[in-house]
């Protein structure tokens, strides 16, 4: 067995994973945008003041790294803490399904993606050929997490399948492997679901996700600073799809901007299908 490799070896390496460990792990850039959105500081925050030290008290020994509460495009609440500051690049854990499941959109307003109620093996055809009852699960089905597949999640122990796809160094192949449970259309939380949309908006957009997202939206929404995605390895690279988007605290809030404004940024529609 080649324990470089070994998907157990290298998950007992950040067995105690932390808000830096993103950094031990090999990781692809996203370019920030050249024209950079700065949310306002706020000029008169005395009157905040009250709702400021009450989340000073109230987060006080919560291990909270990072807090910030925007209101009109301006910052009433901006604090660090545990040495992190706004510069700081912080993992984004399954928050970056918010991510990939934007960038479906994105490929469907440009006809990349016909619709959402195409059969996913319209774009993973070897799904399909190795059990036909893939032709019945939608890209739909998979934005809900109403697929039906077979994937053990939220123990997040070393028989949790989400932990085993998050440290193989061959994603897309074990992506692939993914067998049916059940018929689609019961909720249930599994991260294989995002894991096949990257897949789709890659083949779809003929571009690795990373560079599709750079483009699309991470340079389009304003972003000051580089963020990076991990990925499955310094040789393949394919990024983790449904996690490990790693960025600073004002460029996260800039995606919940976008849907605030209905899918635009300063006037110019960045998501139609919104």
């Amino acid at each position: 067995m080649n324990l470089s490799s070994c998907w157990m070896l290298r998950a007992y390496k950040v067995r105690k994973l932390n808000l830096t460990d993103h950094k031990r792990l090999p990781s692809v850039p996203i370019e920030r945008s050249l024209k950079p959105f700065h949310f306002t500081i706020g000029s008169n925050l005395s009157k905040y003041r009250p709702i400021q030290t009450n989340i000073d008290s109230f987060i006080k020994g919560t291990e909270t790294a990072a807090f910030l509460i925007i209101r009109n495009d301006t910052l009433i609440y901006e604090r660090y803490f545990m040495g992190f500051n706004d510069s700081t690049l912080f993992p984004s854990n399954s928050m970056a399904k918010s991510y990939t499941g934007t960038l479906v959109g994105i490929a469907m307003d440009e006809g990349l993606i016909q619709s959402d109620r195409e059969p996913i093996t319209h774009y993973l055809p070897e799904l399909g050929k190795r059990d036909p009852r893939f032709h019945h699960i939608t890209i739909r089905h998979l934005l809900d997490m109403r697929s039906g597949l077979r994937f053990n999640e939220g123990t997040y122990n070393l028989r949790d399948d989400a932990v085993k796809l998050g440290f193989r160094p061959k994603l897309e192949k074990h992506i692939l492997k993914i067998k049916i449970a059940e018929k689609p259309g019961r909720f249930k939380y599994q991260s294989i679901n995002t894991q096949l949309l990257g897949l789709i908006v890659q083949r779809a957009s003929k571009k690795p996700l990373q560079h599709y997202l750079q483009e699309k939206l991470w340079k389009a929404i304003g972003t000051e600073s580089r963020a990076t995605w991990n990925v499955d390895s310094k040789k393949r690279k394919q990024v983790m799809i449904s996690a490990a988007i790693n960025a600073t605290a004002p460029d996260f809030a800039k995606v919940r901007r976008l849907y605030l404004e209905k899918g635009k940024w300063n006037g110019k529609k960045i998501l139609t299908s919104y």
